[in-house]
């Protein structure tokens, strides 16, 4: 069986992959003025991929605050995690608020204007740079302080 607090890494890669497959999608709608309402592919798929990002990334974070207590528990510094939790934490909220604004619009069949479909886009580049600070700082754990790495048996 599969340690818990090892969950969280493999987890954590699926809302990265959906989020940032979906910002580069739509930034190379937005570039080609391949609209993202309505029911056409590009729409759908970009739809398909925020609910994914948001459901992936609160399975995520519940995983990550297991690993978290398990850390905790094996006397790991909670100043050396307080960043990685806080920027997590930051991360399922937004990334689950952006998966119901996408979903809705999606199903309401909201017009997008040019102008939103900006903002739309502005909006996850902003998101995808949070996301990719908060999986630096999590990569930090594991890589610099060794947080939840186990050790390999000699054999």
């Amino acid at each position: 069986m599969i340690p818990l607090q090892q969950i969280h890494p493999i987890a954590i890669h699926f809302p990265i992959v959906f989020f940032l497959s979906m910002a580069t999608l739509d930034l190379y709608a937005r570039l080609r003025a391949i609209p993202i309402d309505g029911r056409g592919a590009i729409a759908n798929l970009s739809a398909g991929l925020a609910t994914l990002a948001g459901i992936s990334a609160i399975i995520a974070y519940i995983f990550g605050d297991i690993a978290l207590d398990i850390a905790k528990a094996g006397g790991v510094l909670e100043s050396r995690t307080e960043l990685h939790e806080t920027l997590g934490t930051t991360t399922a909220i937004m990334l689950a608020i952006w998966a119901v604004v996408r979903a809705l619009i999606w199903y309401r069949n909201t017009a997008v204007t040019q102008t939103k479909f900006s903002a739309i886009v502005a909006v996850e580049l902003l998101l995808a740079l949070l996301i990719i600070t908060t999986a630096y700082f999590g990569g930090q754990l594991v890589y610099e302080y060794g947080v939840n790495v186990a050790l390999p048996h000699s054999g």
